[in-house]
């Protein structure tokens, strides 16, 4: 029984091993990228701080990359890599075929189609000059509302709401525009939800509010290494000049 039990030990502490041995291979021997993200910070009393994780590429625009194919849900699928000028990458093209050639992609999951508005909103700013905007969403609101828009360096939308309303939400910025509505522009357009396995990435307990803030701020990226397959394993967050492993 003793020597059973001692076994089981072994066998357990070799595949322990194992996979750390190929992990650390995946990693060196990998084609590192940078994606963009937007993480969440969920909590989990018993794991610890962990960020959830999803990325510009994992909502894929069907009029702006290339494809010509019908995906169903759960369907592998190919997502060739372009690297834009920030060092990040965007997605291409979109295939069943895994891409020949020496083009960078990663493997991951179709999650079906879904259609989303995208807005282009014109604002006259108190100084008399109309600012072109381009939030995630714009319902329910019209041409003349009084708005505060939070937005990045870049102009970039951070929040909104109607000025003086009780509905305030803080700008972590500081970056304020501040106007009436001139015009808005709804387009509707197809996209396609893909999942690619890197979804999670604990870090040490007490950093994920500031992975968050981070992320509010627009400087989170994500170090993936990808295997031969295309399949991806996240080796970092850079915030900044700050890396986390």
């Amino acid at each position: 029984m003793k020597i059973k039990f001692i076994v089981i030990i072994l066998l357990q502490a070799i595949l322990l091993t194992c996979i750390i041995a190929y992990r650390q291979y995946w990693v060196a021997t990998g084609e590192k990228i940078l994606l963009k993200s937007a993480p969440v910070d969920p909590r989990d009393i018993f794991r610890g701080d962990y960020v959830a994780l999803r990325y510009d590429i994992s909502s894929l625009d069907l009029d702006a990359v290339t494809t010509k194919e019908v995906f169903a849900p759960k369907e592998r699928i190919f997502v060739t890599l372009q690297k834009r000028a920030d060092g990040t990458c965007g997605a291409l093209s979109v295939s069943r075929a895994m891409p020949a050639g020496r083009r960078t992609f990663i493997q991951g999951r179709a999650l079906g189609e879904t259609q989303r508005s995208s807005w282009e909103v014109e604002v006259k700013d108190d100084g008399g000059t109309i600012q072109t905007l381009k939030p995630a969403w714009f319902e329910g609101y019209k041409i003349g509302d009084a708005v505060v828009f939070c937005v990045d360096e870049k102009n970039g939308v951070i929040n909104f709401h109607k000025n003086n309303s009780s509905y305030q939400q803080p700008c972590p910025t500081q970056k304020m525009i501040t106007g009436s509505v001139e015009g808005v522009v709804e387009t509707k357009k197809k996209f396609l939800n893909v999942e690619y396995g890197i979804d999670s990435f604990f870090v040490e307990e007490g950093r994920g509010r500031v992975i968050e803030s981070s992320r509010n701020l627009g400087d989170l990226k994500v170090e993936v290494s990808l295997r031969k397959d295309g399949k991806g394993i996240i080796t970092g967050l850079i915030m900044g000049d700050t890396v986390l492993r």
